[in-house]
């Protein structure tokens, strides 16, 4: 059989007696807000009366917590001690209520701590100077008190530290960058010597023009050179040619020129005209060309007809 001891215990939430003792402190409570409220209201009302008046309306209490007896049974202890209910001051709404709580409850609990943790001055009265200093400030004196040199010297060494992982507008060039040439540019950086023999440890005074071929050969930007270079002697080639067949074309010309004034210039001199002393020059010379090819083929034809041939061949061109 099972045993219901649940209810019997005193701590139980629905025990008649804890049931009881619950209303009995949330009406207990419920009159004290109500009575604190009317209370409110009648300081509000009678600060605005003030107001209306003309007078000057009565200062507000002092809003301390207050202990408020409330009538207990024996077994009641929950509401033994409970502090007053703070209220909204007038004109003031619930952002600013709710900072001014704040804030009194950060004052009560810090204002205590900041006194007791306050130090005590033990700054001597007169300076350095001689002077005496009431109402000076401690860290101004300590500060007037220290040696410069050391400080610069401090203050140096922990911006050197700094400098290491800190980024200033400063060095944008780099650190140093405008003061000091960078390392690339120096002309004192010697070349790492080559070495000058074969494997065997004999000397190869070719080594460094083999080493220099190999690394031309396998250079693009040295490829690039010898192939700028060919097409440059290309265009110059092709240009001297160039030049070389307008010489002479000008060179033709001139001889050109220079028969036929000669030509005209014997014309003159023998009295006869330019058009027959040409078409007697074409009939010379067609008559010569005529016996060449009579000539080739009397050779073919075993000269047969040589005669009838060259009659033929004259009796044309005189026709011309």
């Amino acid at each position: 059989m099972p045993l219901h001891l649940l209810g019997k215990k005193s701590w139980n939430v629905y025990n008649e007696k804890n049931i009881a003792r619950v209303r009995r402190d949330e009406a207990a409570a419920q009159a004290a807000d109500e009575a604190e409220e009317q209370r409110m209201q009648e300081v509000d009302a009678a600060r605005r009366l003030a107001i209306l008046r003309g007078e000057e309306p009565p200062p507000l209490e002092d809003e301390q917590p207050r202990e408020v007896d409330l009538t207990h049974s024996r077994d009641s202890s929950s509401f033994a001690d409970r502090p007053k209910k703070k209220r909204k001051r007038a004109g003031e709404d619930d952002t600013e209520f709710e900072l001014r709580l704040a804030h009194e409850r950060n004052e009560a609990q810090y204002g205590n701590l900041e006194v007791s943790k306050k130090p005590s001055s033990s700054a001597p009265i007169m300076d350095r100077s001689g002077h005496i200093d009431l109402f000076g400030d401690e860290r101004a004196r300590a500060h007037g008190e220290k040696n410069e040199e050391a400080e610069k010297e401090a203050k140096k060494k922990k911006r050197e530290f700094e400098d290491q992982y800190t980024m200033r507008f400063s060095n944008v060039a780099g650190r140093d960058g405008l003061t000091q040439s960078p390392w690339y540019s120096k002309s004192d950086m010697s070349a790492p010597s080559q070495p000058t023999k074969d494997v065997w440890g004999n000397d190869d005074p070719k080594r460094k023009g083999r080493d220099d071929r190999r690394l031309a050969a396998n250079d693009p930007l040295a490829a690039m050179r010898s192939g700028a270079s060919k097409v440059r002697e290309l265009k110059a080639e092709r240009k001297k040619l160039q030049a070389e067949r307008e010489e002479e074309l000008r060179q033709m010309r001139r001889e050109q020129r220079h028969k036929e004034r000669r030509e005209r210039r014997d014309d003159q001199i023998t009295g006869g005209t330019g058009i027959d002393h040409l078409r007697e020059k074409k009939t010379a010379k067609d008559i010569a060309t005529e016996e060449e090819r009579v000539a080739e083929i009397e050779a073919q034809r075993g000269g047969d007809d040589t005669d009838r041939i060259h009659q033929n061949m004259v009796g044309v061109v005189i026709g011309l």
